[in-house]
């Protein structure tokens, strides 16, 4: 379960990911579809273009939609071609609740240096 802050940084990455891959939030919907349903229904994958649009609106959206969203966004093709880099936490049990805070903080550091010396270089 994740916080608002989790879900606002989750739809950070997404649209930065939307926008570095040059996709519409359509396009992903598509993607998305069709990655999560079995079958493509095209009154259904309007539905889901309509329902992520506002997802992607709403820093009320559970961070964890917005993780399966984001995972399928990296595993995509298209995105293993872009050189960004997306770190995940693993949980381990015989963490403390304080070093996994720590931990996922410095990941997310991590994360933003990366891709904000990356966005430098490629200007």
């Amino acid at each position: 379960m994740g916080t608002k802050q989790e879900s606002h940084e989750l739809l950070s990455q997404i649209k930065g990911l939307i926008a570095e891959l040059g996709w519409t939030q359509n396009k992903l919907a598509r993607i998305l579809y069709s990655e999560l349903h079995e079958w493509d229904d095209e009154d259904e994958i309007r539905r889901f273009q309509e329902k992520l649009k506002k997802e992607l609106q709403r820093p009320t959206t559970k961070a964890d939609r917005l993780k399966v969203y984001l995972d399928v966004m990296v595993r995509h093709p298209e995105a293993k071609k872009l050189d960004v880099v997306m770190n995940r936490y693993i949980p381990q049990e015989s963490i403390s609740p304080s070093l996994i805070k720590g931990m996922k903080d410095i990941s997310s550091e991590i994360d933003n240096a990366y891709n904000k010396a990356l966005h430098r270089t490629s200007r």
